[in-house]
């Protein structure tokens, strides 16, 4: 049994098209359709949801509603609601509106850093320390992300001993959740097996998520390399939305619907009920007026359809 080969049978997913999936979106969602998405999302199994990033909104429009959105969530109990903040005045505003759970993220790309947050790789170290220090300091759980973990389409290889530098200095600032991401989709499987194991020892029984891109096609490759390794969380979001506006040539996230089909097919339980996310992603497929990245989704608006 394949489930078996893999150990634990269970693969947590966490959705963040409503952040990442819609940051770059040319149209305004607006705030009470985000909240009617969010519930059916939870509604279809989801156990975790990444809502809002709490940025400038002049930079992602998108997010400019962050502060209405979380304070009038529906939040059920066994459900964790986080947002990405990304400077000290995001980590405020969070605690302000009642999030438990924060991601707080930096660069390995000192670029890409530059752009995303206006620090040098150097400065948002010493930042993230202080943003975890507070959320920490009133109670709240801290998932401390490194973006561009497997390539930067400007600086391009990233060494792998300094995205492992990074995660210790994450560790040593007493996260308790860590996340890398392949933000532009340049990793590939054999890299990203061999590093998710190193990192894997070095998190002991910290959680460790990965944070797919499929710009290069490569998304659920490297979710199976990525499972070989030991990891049991990964982010997606449905339809395959998503992309970075600080990233040249970023493209969606790997789908939720196709991810978790692609594990239940191998005997691996998501908890995810994709013929109710699928709707979700029919429904944005109908604002835009255009398809989204996604596969599953369009197979499963085909009746009589099995999908084994």
């Amino acid at each position: 049994m394949i489930n078996d080969a893999f150990g634990n049978s269970t693969v947590t997913l966490e959705e963040q098209g409503l952040r990442d999936g819609l940051q770059t979106l040319p149209m305004t969602i607006p705030t009470e359709q985000k909240l009617r998405w969010i519930d059916q999302l939870v509604a279809a199994g989801l156990k975790r949801l990444q809502v809002a990033s709490f940025v400038h909104p002049r930079i992602v429009p998108q997010m400019a509603d962050a502060d209405e959105l979380c304070r009038r969530l529906s939040r059920q109990k066994s459900v964790i609601y986080s947002a990405l903040v990304i400077n000290l005045r995001g980590v405020e505003r969070a605690l302000a509106c009642g999030m438990g759970h924060l991601a707080i993220s930096l660069s390995a790309s000192d670029t890409h850093s530059q752009k995303n947050a206006r620090m040098t790789l150097e400065e948002a170290q010493v930042s993230f320390r202080e943003m975890v220090r507070i959320a920490r300091a009133q109670g709240i759980t801290v998932r401390g992300g490194i973006q561009c973990a497997f390539g930067c389409r400007y600086e391009g290889h990233i060494p792998p001993a300094r995205v492992l530098d990074l995660v210790k200095h994450h560790l040593d600032t007493g996260v308790e959740e860590l996340a890398l991401a392949d933000s532009t989709g340049m990793g590939n499987p054999a890299a990203l097996q061999e590093l998710m194991a190193q990192v894997l020892e070095l998190a002991g029984d910290r959680p460790v998520a990965l944070h797919l891109h499929n710009t290069e096609n490569k998304g659920l490759a490297n979710v199976y390399a990525a499972l070989q390794a030991g990891v049991r969380h990964f982010d997606t979001a449905f339809g395959g939305l998503g992309g970075c506006p600080f990233i040249k040539s970023a493209t969606g996230n790997i789908a939720t619907e196709d991810t978790a089909h692609l594990l239940h097919q191998m005997g691996l339980a998501t908890g995810i009920d994709i013929e109710q996310v699928a709707q979700v992603s029919l429904e944005m497929e109908a604002m835009l007026g255009a398809p989204l990245p996604g596969m599953l989704y369009r197979l499963l608006q085909e009746k009589g359809v099995k999908m084994v």
